[in-house]
């Protein structure tokens, strides 16, 4: 049971995630980039390794998402104000009017793929994750 548990939750990851790239296509932004913006903050700055490690990818891609984000005038560079030889990334106002758009591109994307359920299904598919999420959080501590 807990493989097909496993690989139904696979199955439903990569079609999710094929949702969401299709969502964003029209935005130039791709997942990983997405999730990049929804984290950056215009008046907080995130460092490279702290973005890496949230989104869980290496640095090198980190640099590549963060590098098009800059490009494109969403994200910016700036000087770490405890570390002079560190450097935040922060949110531009172009970037945070690009985010907007796109979270309710993706939020219709999402909406959609739940529409086959009732409002009390959602609910309880929420809070049978939100158990299972406590579970692996607990596992991973002990």
């Amino acid at each position: 049971m807990e493989q097909t548990i496993f690989t139904t939750m696979r199955e439903i990851f990569v079609l999710l995630v094929g949702d969401m790239v299709a969502a964003l296509r029209p935005f130039h932004l791709t997942p990983e980039q997405f999730d990049t913006l929804l984290l950056l903050q215009q008046d907080h700055g995130w460092r490279m390794g702290d973005l890496s490690g949230r989104l869980l990818v290496d640095n090198s891609k980190m640099t590549r998402i963060v590098d098009y984000l800059a490009g494109q005038g969403w994200a910016a560079r700036q000087p770490d104000p405890d570390d002079r030889r560190a450097q935040q990334v922060v949110l531009t106002a172009v970037g945070a009017a690009q985010r907007e758009l796109a979270q309710v591109a993706h939020l219709a994307a999402l909406q959609a793929s739940l529409s086959g359920f009732a409002e009390a299904e959602r609910a309880q598919l929420l809070a049978l994750l939100a158990g299972w999420r406590a579970s692996l959080g607990v596992a991973a501590e002990g």
